[in-house]
């Protein structure tokens, strides 16, 4: 049996369209429940091992929040087009700041 959706492309749709003043295409109710997916799982798996650090056999809502914090949630970091168009949109000292930050732990490491 395959692994089910946290919801239905129904549902996706209809909470779409509740929160918009434009058409929503098929293709960008499949895209946001693929990534609701992704997302759900990966704080799943951050509540699961949060739970199992804290010798518990059950995931609970502090889990739940704690895993909110740990996970990347607009993207993978490891997504270096993705992390790319982040950085293009940062504003002028936004974008030195960065540097400086970069410099900082290149030279430290």
């Amino acid at each position: 049996m395959p692994n089910p959706g946290i919801t239905k492309p129904n549902t996706v749709e209809n909470f779409m369209k509740a929160h918009a003043t434009l058409r929503v295409g098929v293709d960008a109710v499949a895209a946001l429940v693929n990534q609701l997916n992704l997302l759900s799982a990966d704080i799943v798996k951050a509540a699961e091992a949060n739970a199992k650090q804290q010798a518990r056999t059950t995931i609970l809502a502090a889990d739940i929040t704690a895993a909110m914090t740990t996970i990347t949630i607009t993207g993978s970091t490891s997504d270096l087009p993705f992390l790319f168009k982040q950085l293009e949109a940062l504003n002028a000292k936004d974008t030195a700041d960065l540097a400086a930050l970069i410099q900082k732990w290149v030279d430290s490491h």
